[in-house]
Parts: structure tokens; C-alpha cells; sequence
């Protein structure tokens, strides 16, 4: 296996763990219920948050497949995205999915606030 197979592997793993943190949230702002997952499933997103502040805005797996690949960091040609989808859909990912983060955190955020 080459290791850009295996980067490939670990950020569509990464972009799984992430999409399934949807589940808890999404329970506990419809219910109030499992707010102990709830708060467990914020880490991931947390940590690749987190990531992405200490790479300059990057995804730091992006970053090394650039590295790699031979690609510089500033060519425009860039476009693929290292998940095991196709290319239309990877390159939609944050578009779509950040406000859907971002709702689903926030509605957990006001469950949280409202069960004080």
C-alpha cells in the first residue's frame, strides 16, 4: 500500500468519525437525551477544529498529501480531495457539511442551555 493510500484511508475515516458525530448531537438537541455522548461526540470535531487553527486554515492530512504528491502549497491546480469519494462530491464536503455542523452543535448548545 503507498502512503498516500493509506492517508487517503485515514481521512475518510476521519470524515466518517466526524459525520457519525451527527447522530448524538442531532439526539440530544431533538430530545435532551445522552448528554454525556453528546458532549464525547464534540471531540473530533474539536480536535480537527483545533487542527485546522494550527495549520493556517488547512487540513493538515491535505497539507502532507500536497507534500507527497510534489504539490506546492500554493498551486492553484490542486483540487483533489483525499476522500474515497468521487471528486464532484469530496470538493462539496465543508461547503455542506460546516453549516450542517454548525447547526446541529448549536442546537445542542441551546438543549444545554435550556436544561440548566
Amino acid at each position: 500500500m503507498s502512503p498516500l493510500f493509506l492517508l487517503q484511508l485515514v481521512h475518510t475515516l476521519v470524515f466518517a468519525v466526524c459525520i457519525a458525530t451527527l447522530g448524538p448531537l442531532g439526539w440530544y438537541a431533538l430530545s435532551g437525551q445522552g448528554q454525556t455522548l453528546a458532549l464525547w461526540a464534540l471531540l473530533p470535531p474539536i480536535g480537527i477544529f483545533v487542527g485546522l487553527q494550527l495549520n493556517g486554515g488547512r487540513c493538515i492530512l491535505q497539507t502532507l498529501a500536497r507534500r507527497w504528491s510534489g504539490v506546492a502549497e500554493d498551486d492553484p491546480r490542486w483540487v483533489r480531495d483525499i476522500l474515497f469519494l468521487p471528486e464532484s462530491w469530496a470538493v462539496r464536503v465543508v461547503r455542506i457539511m460546516l453549516p450542517v455542523f454548525i447547526v446541529t452543535v448549536g442546537a445542542a448548545g441551546v438543549r444545554a442551555l435550556i436544561s440548566i
